[in-house]
């Protein structure tokens, strides 16, 4: 007959893990698990624990294990919810542990969209300038609203307008083109700017006017 409860026999911290201990269930490795759930819920030597308990255990020790591996992502850099969520599945997490953690997170504002959006916007502006198109295809790959691209765009582009930075790529990409037939420059910096996602309207208007000044 199956026993309905088994006996902490040992707890001892792991060698390569001060963090973790392993779970001895007598007298046999039963499972690791964090310290801070160790003593959360007071497990000692000689507790008996049902199967009940130890999945409840083990439930809360997978929990912790989510939500550390979002702090180690979130430490490293800024994350959408998106991307966050994608990391922790792909990790083996389970969804529903890694929804309610990313819900934590937010209501921390660990996790803030429209935030992230803002600073990723920024920081892409400043190193490598983009279109709207560019930035709008890049912000939904992270999952990002509609309406906060929107919001954030709008706000980016009224510091400074997609005209300015396109001009300012141009005057630096065009002494790389040297003494090429206009046409050839032309078209060479009209793909350029295409490819960085400027409308088309927009580079031809830019382009036309800095060949016309280099006349």
């Amino acid at each position: 007959m199956e026993r309905k409860t088994a006996a902490i026999t040992k707890i001892e911290f792991q060698k390569k893990n001060k963090n973790r201990c392993s779970i001895f269930l007598d007298d046999e490795f039963a499972f690791g698990l964090e310290a801070d759930i160790v003593i959360q819920h007071g497990l000692k030597k000689g507790d008996q624990l049902t199967a009940e308990q130890i999945s409840e255990i083990l439930f809360k020790e997978e929990k912790q294990r989510v939500k550390e591996k979002a702090y180690q992502f979130l430490a490293r850099r800024a994350h959408s919810e998106k991307e966050l969520r994608t990391k922790l599945l792909n990790k083996g997490f389970e969804k529903n542990l890694v929804d309610e953690i990313l819900a934590q997170l937010k209501q921390q504002k660990l996790i803030d969209d429209a935030a992230f959006a803002h600073s990723f916007v920024r920081s892409r502006l400043a190193s490598k300038p983009l279109g709207e198109f560019a930035l709008r295809q890049e912000l939904r790959t992270k999952g990002i609203s509609e309406d906060k691209i929107a919001a954030v765009l709008q706000l980016a582009y009224n510091e400074k307008s997609q005209i300015e930075y396109a001009r300012e790529l141009v005057q630096k990409k065009l002494p790389q083109f040297g003494n090429l037939d206009d046409r050839v420059k032309k078209k060479r910096l009209a793909d350029f700017l295409i490819h960085r996602g400027f409308d088309w309207e927009l580079v031809k208007e830019v382009v036309n006017e800095k060949l016309k000044s280099e006349e």
